[in-house]
């Protein structure tokens, strides 16, 4: 009887020997188990879990978390250290930019040498070849060398040879990012289509609202360990609210001065459908010269709904939960910045001209504000900051800051649906048609 997952770890780990100098890989090698001239650097530990056959599984993490290591083990170019890995079906993995290509091949040449390394004999690649070539869509560059490909070309034609071997379990690390979008999504419509008929997929990436709406479960690694195995949002709230935290640590000691009990209760509610919320508990320690603290900060659309995207032209609330330690006025700003870097919005409640609200030292309150998403699609950062007005015109003193969160996403159909303005921002305007009659 066949089994019923496709993949499953069991305990995997992937342990390193790290050398200071080359002569100590000799000394060791000489010497053996007498002595150790190495230090052991564990990439990927104590992993465990079950992958179930046409099942899409995301798996998420920072940068050297273990995501890269942990595929190359399920594709077997890596073997475990402890634990156990096993795999059911043929795998088809796309994995790292050009690998497994030779270079100076043709692109022809290099399909013909991949699809016979992936198990298809010369007469199922003569048959799929044709639908290879149309789908990379590169023309007459399938006779050129490799090494004359752009990125975007390379990509094309490995994504292509990979979901033409009718694969079992399918592998995509965050590859196709270097893509074109009308490509991108040339490839999701082909990966939701492989879903559909049964195919595993196996998919990472750091576009997190592609593994939310994509994968019904994902792993979210960090520092080589699991942390959170589950539903889809599940795990990218706990992501947000870890890894996005620039390593922030604060004080765990509970504050002298708190708020009431039902308070403390409303601000549990609100921590738990936090997109990020600050270590310590319910409420954290002023302590020596802290004056204010963000709590949690959440992002919601019109429908109540905790979310990281919305369609150009929707409303999200922004919504921050901030305590006091220190009887003054604060007032509270969001920042958002685009892909580049580039702070494209900052404002809030002075901006606004509100009057902020006066509170006794301990006592929470939550800013809501909210923004209609006038800015052109794609990917966004956002953080919101704490401070207080001194006296110039326009000038502040920072006193708490969140890190910076998302990516936020900001989605249109342009090919289907009449664009509500084109360029960077959607500005306030109207129009309309005079009479030539009419004066001016």
């Amino acid at each position: 009887m066949a089994a019923e997952y496709a993949i499953r770890a069991e305990n995997a780990g992937k342990c390193y020997q790290l050398y200071n100098e080359p002569m100590d890989r000799l000394k060791q090698s000489i010497f053996r188990s007498r002595r150790q001239y190495f230090r052991e650097f564990w990439a990927l530990r104590g992993v465990s879990f079950d992958v179930g056959r046409g099942e899409t599984f995301g798996i998420i993490g920072a940068n050297g978390s273990g995501k890269s290591t942990l595929l190359q083990m399920i594709c077997g170019t890596l073997q475990p250290t402890e634990g156990r890995l096993s795999v059911n079906g043929r795998i088809s993995a796309l994995l790292e930019l050009g690998a497994g290509f030779n270079m100076e091949f043709s692109g022809r040449e290099n399909v013909y040498l991949n699809a016979s390394i992936m198990g298809l004999t010369r007469e199922e690649i003569d048959e799929r070849y044709p639908r290879i070539l149309e789908f990379a869509d590169i023309g007459e560059f399938i006779h050129r060398p490799v090494k004359t490909y752009s990125t975007g070309m390379l990509v094309r034609l490995a994504f292509s040879v990979q979901v033409a071997v009718d694969p079992d379990i399918l592998i995509i690390d965050e590859a196709l990012s270097v893509g074109d979008i009308f490509f991108q999504q040339k490839c999701m419509q082909r990966m939701k289509a492989l879903r559909e008929q049964g195919v595993t997929i196996l998919f990472v990436s750091h576009d997190l609202t592609l593994v939310r709406d994509f994968c019904s479960r994902v792993l979210y690694l960090k520092s080589g360990r699991p942390k959170c195995l589950g539903p889809s949002q599940q795990a990218i709230q706990r992501f947000i609210q870890e890894d996005h935290r620039s390593g922030e640590k604060t004080a765990a000691a509970a504050s002298s001065q708190r708020p009431d009990a039902d308070a403390e209760s409303w601000i549990a509610s609100f921590r738990k459908s936090a997109v990020w919320v600050r270590d310590g508990g319910t409420a954290v320690d002023g302590g020596a010269g802290v004056k204010a603290r963000i709590l949690a900060v959440s992002v919601l659309n019109a429908r109540n709904e905790v979310v990281l995207s919305a369609r150009i032209g929707e409303t999200l609330r922004f919504r921050v939960l901030y305590q006091v330690h220190a009887e003054e006025e604060y007032h509270v700003t969001l920042v958002l910045k685009n892909r580049y870097d580039q702070i494209i919005f900052s404002g809030g409640s002075y901006t606004m001209g509100m009057a902020t609200p006066r509170l006794a030292a301990g006592e929470a309150v939550v800013f809501e504000m909210e923004v209609t998403s006038m800015i052109e699609a794609g990917q966004y950062t956002f953080a919101v900051k704490l401070g207080r007005k001194i006296g110039l015109q326009n000038r502040g003193v920072e006193i708490d800051a969140s890190p910076w969160l998302g990516p936020l996403a900001v989605t249109w159909d342009y090919e289907n649906q009449v664009a509500p303005f084109f360029g960077m921002f959607g500005i306030p305007s109207k129009g309309r048609f005079l009479d030539v009659k009419e004066r001016l």
